[in-house]
């Protein structure tokens, strides 16, 4: 997969970013995802990270804000509401795979909660 096309499947078909939408996700699949702010015409992207596993586990994670407290900032500031913040997941091969992208679209989006210092 390209980076554009991991952009691409990143951006199209976002989901509210809520458990019940999270669990029907297929375990087991490594890849991207991506928060959003805003499900409307131009949603600002929040976070992207991957998961060389399983993206469903890593996405449930997030939801119950056992790690990176500056996502979980932002995520309690927009109250986890259905419209407020939704996701995207693009498939992968392998980890290799997914570090390179997840690398490259960080690189070219620079979402906020994934600045470092």
């Amino acid at each position: 997969m390209t980076p554009f096309a991991a952009k691409y499947q990143l951006e199209r078909d976002l989901r509210p970013f809520t458990r019940a939408e999270v669990r029907g996700l297929p375990r087991d699949r490594c890849g991207l995802y991506a928060l959003w702010l805003g499900g409307g015409e131009r949603p600002e992207c929040l976070y992207v990270g991957m998961s060389a596993s399983c993206v469903r586990q890593r996405l449930l994670q997030h939801l119950s804000g056992e790690e990176n407290p500056g996502l979980r900032r932002e995520l309690e500031l927009f109250g986890r509401e259905p419209t407020s913040v939704m996701f995207g997941v693009a498939w992968t091969g392998d980890e290799g795979e997914t570090r390179a992208l997840e690398a490259a679209v960080i690189g070219e989006w620079g979402p906020r909660t994934n600045r470092r210092g």
